[in-house]
């Protein structure tokens, strides 16, 4: 039986019900078809604490449970998504920090891709930098990647938004695609232990 692979999705915003969050969402649904078990890490719903220096590769040191948790799913994934609004020109200071948490024994020779929001496209600039920093972390950032603006959603009455343009989910798609086709080319799939399309508890 082939094992699925494993594919932690990291959303960078604060507030609750972003559209970055949203878009992976979406591409939770998209993983799943092409094959994958992805786990959605909603950083506004599950916040971390600011890193502390001295539990650099140390998770355990932490008092709080996520701080503990993130790194150990981070080793468990075989390839990750990074999604983040556009802030000032670059990738939001939440996402920064739950990076810091990590160091780069998780994620050495794992496929990343990367997802930006933003009021138009010059959000391509998150993508930009955390090229830089997934570089840092010796990890691997697929060529596709998927930049979003706010007419790329529909707001249905009583729910948060929704990707809608089919542009942007047939990139959407082309990135899903791309990763899984990484990671099952790259990386050994990780072993069970996430239930497909959780956030963490």
């Amino acid at each position: 039986m082939t094992v699925r692979p494993q594919v932690l999705m990291i959303s960078g915003s604060p507030r609750n019900g972003s559209h970055t969050a949203a878009v992976l969402r979406a591409g939770a649904n998209c993983l799943v078809e092409e094959g994958a078990d992805p786990l959605l890490w909603d950083l506004a719903a599950h916040p971390l604490p600011v890193v502390e220096a001295e539990c650099h590769g140390r998770p355990e040191r932490y008092g709080a449970a996520l701080a503990r948790k993130l790194p150990l799913l981070a080793a468990r994934a075989d390839a990750f998504v990074l999604a983040s609004p556009a802030y000032h020109g670059a990738y939001s200071g939440v996402l920064k920090n739950a990076l810091d948490h990590l160091d780069a024994g998780r994620l050495r020779g794992k496929p990343v891709a990367l997802v930006a929001h933003g009021e138009n496209l010059s959000a391509v600039q998150v993508c930009d930098g955390l090229r830089t920093v997934v570089r840092a972390l010796r990890a691997v950032a697929v060529p596709e990647q998927l930049v979003t603006v706010p007419g790329d959603f529909a707001h249905p009455a009583g729910g948060g938004p929704e990707l809608v343009a089919p542009a942007a989910l047939d990139r959407l798609g082309d990135v899903c695609r791309a990763l899984t086709s990484m990671a099952c080319r790259t990386g050994r799939p990780a072993m069970a232990g996430v239930d497909r399309g959780r956030s963490p508890q």
